[in-house]
């Protein structure tokens, strides 16, 4: 009699959920596969599965990690993670910032892109970090990196990249100042370059909205040929060309470099997308590509599009986007659509 009553009372305890329940710890990310960092960097590496200690030779630098401890020495100086270094079964993973402290250091990684072939079509490209200074851009919802620091990161991680192919790269800003608009394309126009690449990071209402999108403009209008800045670009531009004094040439000229311009930015955007759809990780929203009227990419001559390459909004695009190895393959991405471009 008293054993049913405790099965009852335990059977009532269970349905009005006083029963004690097991309490699960959340899970801890594990970071990035130190293999995929290690295969990015040329970096000879093993692993000792019984002192759990792992050796790196990286152009002639030596480095020492062992599994459960946020500290790696390089040579004899120790440097210090921001979470420990883990295993799950025979991988191992190593936290966002071991890239930035541990490899980024001794130079930028190989990223096995071609070279401009001795008829490419572009042999200066100006890079334009968006924002900068007293202008953040897009906030991060969650208080860490804002658009700013996005974009300038992936800006200078793509200089060497472009120069490494035989590119001579012009940026409108490698610190974190302010720039304006009429600043950034007055800078284009002075260059002589060949292309304007703009870099963003995008926002969106619908936190669900994600992806990579590449703008362009399609036509140039005649209210944008009778646009202030436009003319004073186009007069810089065409002084280097000795035709200001001649509007006959300022017109031939001029007529040549929007029929140029429309052509080929569409092509140049469809290039940075086909790369970006070939990259594992990195997502296209839809087609990749978006008509747009943007100042800095209607008021320079040459061919131009802005890249916005995340949405900061979308907490997967978020997690990418602060991750230094998702910038470094952004800059690849974006650096193979332009010598793609290039070499066409």
């Amino acid at each position: 009699m008293i054993a049913r009553l405790l099965t009852l009372m335990a059977l009532i305890m269970v349905i009005s959920g006083c029963a004690v329940r097991t309490t699960v710890a959340p899970t801890m990310p594990m970071g990035i596969p130190l293999a995929d960092l290690c295969e990015r960097y040329h970096v000879n590496w093993q692993w000792d599965p019984i002192t759990q200690e792992i050796i790196m030779e990286y152009r002639g630098n030596k480095s020492k990690a062992l599994v459960g401890s946020s500290t790696v020495l390089i040579g004899k100086r120790p440097i210090t993670l921001s979470a420990p270094v883990r295993r799950a079964n025979s991988t191992i993973y190593v936290p966002d910032d071991f890239e930035t402290k541990v490899l980024a250091p001794f130079g930028l990684p190989i990223a096995g892109l071609p070279s401009i072939e001795s008829s490419s079509r572009v042999h200066t490209v100006v890079i334009d970090a968006g924002h900068g200074g007293k202008d953040r851009g897009t906030m991060s919802p969650y208080k860490d990196m804002d658009e700013k620091e996005i974009v300038l990161d992936v800006a200078r991680r793509l200089k060497p990249l472009l120069e490494d192919a035989g590119i001579k790269v012009i940026m409108t800003r490698d610190t974190d100042d302010f720039i304006s608009l009429p600043e950034r394309t007055i800078i284009a126009a002075k260059s002589g370059a060949d292309l304007f690449v703009s870099i963003h990071v995008n926002s969106n209402e619908n936190r669900r909205v994600k992806g990579l999108l590449v703008y362009y403009l399609d036509k140039v209008r005649q209210r944008d040929l009778s646009e202030d800045q436009r003319k004073e670009n186009a007069y810089i531009y065409l002084k280097s060309l000795k035709a200001e004094n001649s509007p006959v040439l300022q017109s031939i000229v001029t007529d040549m470099m929007d029929t140029v311009k429309t052509v080929q930015t569409r092509q140049l955007a469809r290039d940075i997308v086909k790369a970006a759809r070939s990259e594992p990780g990195v997502f296209v929203r839809g087609n990749g590509m978006r008509l747009c009227h943007f100042y800095v990419v209607r008021n320079t001559l040459i061919p131009a599009v802005l890249i916005e390459t995340g949405f900061l909004s979308n907490r997967q695009d978020h997690n990418k986007l602060v991750s230094s190895f998702y910038r470094q393959k952004l800059a690849e991405v974006i650096a193979r659509g332009i010598l793609d471009y290039a070499n066409e």
